[in-house]
């Protein structure tokens, strides 16, 4: 095995590592350092998905744990705590209510891969399909992003 596949191995991995955190900006640079779009679209797919996958069943697991301890709390009344609803959650909960699973797949490139797991989790777990249709929207992105990217290095746009 030569050191320069290993170096290539690691770079690979590092792309997909950066896709989990900043997917919509991982495209671009990965064409800007001069990767051809295949191996954008599969580095940046490939990472998008382990990242939906470990953290939807993280986020899941927590806010399954989470129920049961709320739950468990709720039958001692002495700790019964008023709850707040923030601006922000109410907007969130507008926007769920009226976009649903759709409209977290149309944002999911500008909140990064682990919120949308996570908000998909919490959310829309209901749904045994979620974590296929966020990584369906995560290569749809990817496509566009890379297409966009590809076009601006050409110089064609």
């Amino acid at each position: 095995m030569g050191e320069g596949l290993i170096s290539d191995i690691v770079a690979y991995v590092g792309w997909m590592l950066m896709s989990i955190l900043k997917f919509l900006l991982t495209p671009s640079l990965m064409i800007a350092a001069g990767n051809n779009w295949i191996e954008v679209m599969v580095t940046c797919t490939l990472g998008a998905t382990i990242g939906i996958l470990l953290f939807y069943n993280v986020g899941k697991s927590i806010f399954s744990w989470w129920k049961k301890v709320k739950a468990s709390s709720l039958n001692n009344k002495a700790n019964k705590k008023k709850r707040f609803v923030t601006k922000r959650k109410r907007q969130f909960i507008q926007f769920k209510r009226q976009y649903g699973l759709v409209g977290l797949m149309l944002i999911s490139v500008f909140i990064s891969v682990p919120i949308t797991a996570v908000l998909g989790a919490k959310y829309f777990s209901h749904n045994r399909n979620t974590p296929m249709y966020l990584i369906a929207a995560f290569f749809v992105w990817g496509c566009v992003l890379t297409f966009l990217s590809w076009r601006i290095k050409s110089g064609w746009v």
